[in-house]
């Protein structure tokens, strides 16, 4: 009986989650595979400058919406934070910090910009309203590396 539930529960995840990423239109895939071929571009220079293997991703669970993706770029205020890396990478010093503390960059999107360096991962939260995004991460990662 007992097995019959964690079976039953586990199928109904599933579920749940193959409804999502079926929910996803030919649209949405295409824009997230074009975002994510465009960040892996900026991962590689910045990794060149840096003497790193960084790896990124995006966060899609809090997608733009399409309104929102017609006049931003996820990739391009994502890759504000490889910027500032790179510009960190710019001294010996920093470029040490990056290579010993940063490992991976995950971009998320939601109503306030934030960065945060947790566990070799630096979170960055990216707001389509803000400005100057280069030189908020420059100036966090200079505080917290």
């Amino acid at each position: 009986m007992n097995i019959n539930i964690h079976v039953g529960v586990a199928l109904v995840g599933l579920s749940v989650l193959s409804s999502i990423a079926f929910a996803q239109s030919l649209k949405d895939k295409e824009y997230f595979a074009d975002q994510e071929k465009s960040l892996a571009g900026e991962v590689t220079s910045t990794n060149e400058r840096c003497g790193n293997s960084l790896t990124a991703k995006f966060d899609w669970s809090k997608a733009p919406v399409p309104e929102e993706r017609k006049i931003n770029s996820a990739y391009g205020y994502c890759s504000e934070a490889l910027v500032a890396m790179r510009r960190v990478c710019d001294s010996q010093a920093g470029k040490e910090a990056v290579k010993q503390k940063v490992k991976s960059l995950t971009c998320s999107f939601g109503p306030k910009r934030t960065v945060v360096l947790k566990d070799g991962t630096i979170d960055y939260e990216v707001n389509f309203n803000s400005s100057n995004n280069v030189d908020y991460v420059f100036e966090y990662l200079q505080g917290n590396l």
